[in-house]
């Protein structure tokens, strides 16, 4: 028998129910007793010795809200501390299928649901919902791994399926029934397994692989899925453990397109015969953004040659607080690659179509598709000084602009444009590493870690005062010119700057 070791406080929480249910019987002989069942995720993370604080209560014959109400009854009984349940309502978008109710018990957030059978027709996901046998319960669930039970009253793990506890261990996901009637009930399933296959690192059933190829199911999950619900669950994969096993599968299983549908007014993405290359340059690409990050957070990697190109000079720049922050922007950045040079036309003016993508196609927060741009539209340039550094041609002029332009997000910048680089001139890890150490180390060098940051010596309404003009274009233009004079005279002082806005600025833009 699979064993599962409780922690004293599951230990706790699993008596305390199980006492719930006896009290709930002896109050009212004449209801069944309860079995309650520990569903899902925690099962799977406690068998692979992962701790969960997830924990999801299954019950026969009564409602989640009920049994939360006698199980808050019994608490405040026995002087247990209570808490309000919480009861979320059915919400499908975000698969929510059936009510549930959440209350602590203990001083653990745990929710309460019934087993539940479902019934689908051929134009929604959302299901009829009735109460299940736990065989039911456990064959409408999306991933064999995923239908497993903890039973609070026997304290054995139960697998109705008969595949989940074999799957866990040979290290496979694939769906409790046939996954194209599952896929077909519920597209969202595609990319659960997606998700799941790439967080644990399992391979797909071949079985269940040859359903997500097919034409019908990529049509319904377009169609039947909201497209908030593939963004949550695209961040999930980008933001998680593995994400290029991901975007692999992605491009492998032929849904890049499906996920991240090209704008259908975006007139300039690729056709068809190229959208293959371009799709596995997305692989290609996360997997140099993967191995430049693994290098930063080792700071030396020696073994494989990969020095760290910006930790090595500013240590501060991707410690533990930023990192799975830039990490996310980089693998964003990465899987949308192939709309880096696609324009459109978006309320009578051009915009990039990431800009679309992210705001329409995956329903991420529209910073996102800033930050993409900025990453997509930098490389270029930082690519471009990187090679003047290393020839030693580098102005602090030119390098004081691009961190501006950059902002507090140069060095995340800086890794994306080195993996570029290894992408489209094919240069190896030394060669990058070498080239855009001497970036950051000119950065440095020349004091411009922080010029993102950096004032205006003398101000705008200074500066019009000086010149005597009114604020328009022509002042934006004396701004800059001021902090151009700031970049190449970083010990100069305010007086002397005021004077080469009143004697060179003054001439240059009478001569306008």
């Amino acid at each position: 028998m699979v064993a599962i070791k409780l922690t004293e406080l599951e230990q706790q929480i699993c008596d305390l129910l199980k006492d719930v249910t006896r009290h709930i019987h002896e109050q009212d002989p004449s209801t069944p007793q309860l079995v309650l069942r520990i569903a899902g995720g925690w099962v799977r993370d406690k068998l692979l010795g992962h701790e969960s604080h997830d924990i999801d209560i299954a019950v026969d014959h009564m409602n989640g809200y009920d049994l939360a109400q006698h199980v808050n009854k019994y608490l405040k009984a026995h002087d247990y501390p209570v808490r309000a349940i919480a009861k979320i309502s059915q919400n499908p978008e975000r698969s929510k299928h059936l009510e549930t109710a959440t209350t602590s018990v203990l001083g653990l957030s745990v929710d309460f649901v019934n087993l539940r059978s479902e019934t689908y027709n051929s134009d929604s996901r959302i299901p009829q919902m009735e109460f299940g046998t736990p065989l039911e319960d456990a064959l409408r669930r999306d991933i064999t791994i995923n239908a497993l039970f903890y039973n609070i009253h026997t304290r054995a793990v139960e697998d109705f399926t008969g595949k989940g506890l074999q799957d866990l261990e040979a290290g496979i996901v694939r769906t409790p029934l046939d996954p194209f009637r599952t896929f077909t009930d519920d597209p969202l399933r595609v990319l659960r397994v997606l998700r799941f296959a790439s967080r644990f690192a399992y391979a797909v059933d071949p079985e269940t692989v040859a359903a997500i190829r097919r034409p019908e199911i990529k049509r319904d999950l377009d169609a039947k899925i909201s497209r908030e619900r593939v963004g949550t669950e695209v961040d999930k994969m980008a933001a998680g453990p593995h994400p290029l096993l991901a975007i692999e599968m992605i491009v492998d299983y032929g849904l890049y397109n499906t996920i991240f549908r090209a704008p259908a007014h975006a007139v300039r993405w690729m056709e068809s015969s190229e959208a293959m290359e371009s799709e596995t340059r997305a692989v290609e690409l996360t997997a140099h953004v993967l191995g430049l990050l693994e290098a930063e957070a080792e700071s030396e990697d020696k073994q494989s040659g990969r020095d760290s190109i910006v930790a090595h000079f500013v240590p501060s720049a991707l410690d533990a607080k930023t990192l799975p922050q830039a990490r996310r922007a980089l693998v964003l950045a990465a899987y949308m690659y192939p709309f880096h040079a696609v324009s459109m036309v978006e309320n009578n003016r051009v915009t990039y179509a990431v800009n679309t993508v992210v705001r329409h196609s995956i329903k991420l927060p529209s910073n996102d598709g800033t930050v993409t741009v900025a990453l997509h539209k930098s490389a270029a340039a930082i690519a471009a000084l990187a090679q003047e550094c290393v020839d030693s041609t580098v102005d602090r002029v030119s390098l004081g602009r691009l961190i501006r332009g950059a902002g507090a997000m140069w060095p995340v910048s800086v890794l994306f444009a080195a993996a570029v680089d290894m992408l489209t001139s094919n240069a190896t890890p030394p060669d990058v590493s070498c080239k855009y150490r001497a970036f950051v180390s000119s950065v440095v060098g020349f004091g411009l870690t922080e010029a993102y940051g950096l004032k205006h010596i003398v101000d705008g309404k200074a500066a019009a005062a000086i010149l005597g003009i009114s604020p328009g274009p022509v002042l934006k233009q004396v701004l800059d010119m001021i902090m151009d004079w700031q970049l190449r005279n970083p010990d100069g002082s305010q007086e002397d700057c005021e004077a080469y806005v009143a004697d060179t600025i003054s001439k240059e833009i009478s001569q306008q």
